[in-house]
């Protein structure tokens, strides 16, 4: 029996697919999901962020956060910060995807979350804090990137609560197992 070169591929039109429906979720959560919070409000999109760094092959993860954060602020009336947003959003999900691979080389990436996978909240939250404070340097001033520090905390927080409890409600389905 031969193989041809679309069997052999991983990314098939199944993760195309995957891969567009996870940026219309971050787009759709980041723009129209807000969630109240004590310094404004909070969105889900980074949330479905890390689900998508969770059960996407990287690239196509990268992709998916990357076009869809982008795409949201372009919708929100923010297209000044589609482009930082867009590079943070991928870099947002760099940590996910190295700790896949150490899960993936002992074959124990078949949840969602996972202690190590809930351990890359933290490098991620210091990507989102710290890629928004470098972006308001560069489009206004320090006393902005500063002013706007806690809002982006308070978002870090609300995204990785979101993200266990997804992730939770996901893991319990089997979500991850049934895409592969």
């Amino acid at each position: 029996m031969t193989t041809t070169r679309a069997q052999k591929s991983k990314y098939t039109g199944k993760t195309i697919a995957l891969t567009a429906m996870f940026a219309a979720l971050v787009t759709a959560a980041t723009a129209f999901i807000k969630i109240p919070a004590p310094l404004g409000y909070a969105h889900a999109g980074d949330a479905v962020v890390y689900l998508a760094a969770c059960v996407l092959p990287a690239p196509f993860g990268f992709i998916a956060a990357s076009l869809g954060g982008g795409l949201a602020d372009l919708l929100s009336g923010y297209a000044v910060w589609a482009v930082p947003t867009a590079l943070i959003k991928a870099l947002n999900v760099l940590p996910f995807f190295l700790m896949r691979r150490r899960l993936q080389r002992a074959r124990k990436d078949s949840r969602i979350l996972h202690p190590l996978t809930l351990l890359m909240l933290l490098p991620t939250t210091a990507v989102t804090v710290g890629g928004y404070f470098a972006a308001n340097l560069l489009l206004y001033d320090r006393g902005a990137a500063w002013a706007e520090t806690p809002f982006n905390l308070v978002q870090a927080a609300v995204a990785a609560v979101l993200f266990i409890i997804l992730g939770a409600a996901l893991d319990a389905i089997s979500f991850k197992q049934k895409l592969i």
